[in-house]
């Protein structure tokens, strides 16, 4: 009897030799391959207003035996540098991350652009044991978008259509009595002036709204809305929208440009460029005016008082008298 081939004998015999080669062939596991050195950026918090602090971080991830530099970084147009600094390192499948944190002031809306940032390393001489190369690889591009205040979107209970004019008899005899009354004031006023004008001149007149210096006047000016007391009231919203105009007032009589007609961007641009000024005190101005319009336009019901930083801000800009000269 023949010795006939089945297909079961076949399946058989093929498993049995495809066991024996799996036995005796090792499995190969596939290792992850990582870049020796790479870099990413990333830009917090997510969105932006005019003031607002801005964190860029470079992460440097690596090789142990490379070691990175830490980039200079040039701050584009809208952004003003504040500090740097390193975070701790980390390790990770064994390889090391370097993170270069730098912190920026935003001074201008609309879309901002971080470049592409070169990162010098140094990593061993794959030629020449020993020795070591300089290496550069590019943090890739970061964009922020810094929206205005007046583009935030708030409670619209306060704006209401314009009412229709109504028409009013006009009060003739109200008006005699009015006239009548304004004439008798006009006499009493002028008698007791014709008496004021015929007292002896005293040498220690208090001085007049028209003679006070613009220090003095935004003094006045900020004693009598302390004494108003709307933010115990909760009148907050007022209370802010009065301390702004009093300080674009002084920086208008201070400095002599439209302060009250100007918005807090025109002003901080205009205060780039302005020598009168130093650095400190332009950051304080901003701020000043960045807090009171958040409360004035986006309707904040809890907000810090900005009238300290006001008085703060007058006492250190008031220009020296001829008396502090030579003062230690």
């Amino acid at each position: 009897m023949k010795n006939v081939i089945t297909p079961a004998k076949f399946a058989a015999g093929f498993l049995l030799f495809f066991s024996i080669l799996c036995f005796f062939s090792p499995f190969a596991t596939a290792k992850e391959i990582s870049n020796p050195v790479s870099a990413t950026t990333r830009i917090t918090p997510d969105t932006f207003t005019l003031g607002d602090v801005a964190t860029y971080t470079i992460t440097v991830q690596h090789d142990p035996d490379i070691h990175p530099n830490a980039p200079d970084i040039e701050p584009p147009g809208g952004l003003e540098f504040i500090e740097k600094g390193i975070h701790p390192t980390k390790k990770t499948n064994g390889q090391t991350i370097d993170e270069y944190w730098y912190k920026f002031r935003v001074d201008e809306t609309g879309l901002l652009s971080i470049p592409a940032i070169p990162v010098t390393f140094t990593a061993p001489n794959p030629k020449e044991t020993g020795k070591t190369i300089e290496g550069t690889i590019l943090a890739p591009e970061a964009n922020l978008e810094v929206q205005s205040l007046l583009a935030i979107q708030g409670s619209q209970e306060g704006i209401h259509d314009i009412k229709s004019l109504e028409e009013y008899p006009l009060p003739w005899l109200d008006y005699s009595w009015w006239a009548l009354a304004a004439l008798a004031l006009s006499g009493l006023f002028y008698f007791l002036w014709r008496k004021w004008k015929s007292r002896p001149t005293s040498l220690d007149l208090p001085p007049t709204a028209s003679t006070l210096t613009p220090e003095q006047l935004a003094f006045k000016e900020l004693e009598e809305l302390r004494n108003k007391g709307w933010l115990q009231i909760g009148r907050v919203q007022d209370h802010f929208f009065e301390l702004s105009e009093i300080f674009r007032r002084y920086l208008e009589n201070r400095y002599q440009f439209p302060a009250q007609e100007w918005t807090t961007e025109e002003i901080t641009a205009h205060f780039k460029h302005f020598s009168g000024l130093s650095e400190d005190l332009k950051l304080r101005a901003r701020s000043i005016l960045t807090q009171t319009d958040r409360v004035k336009f986006a309707k904040a019901e809890q907000a810090n008082d900005e009238m300290e930083s006001v008085i703060s801000f007058i006492h250190e800009a008031r220009p020296i008298t001829t008396q502090e000269v030579g003062q230690p």
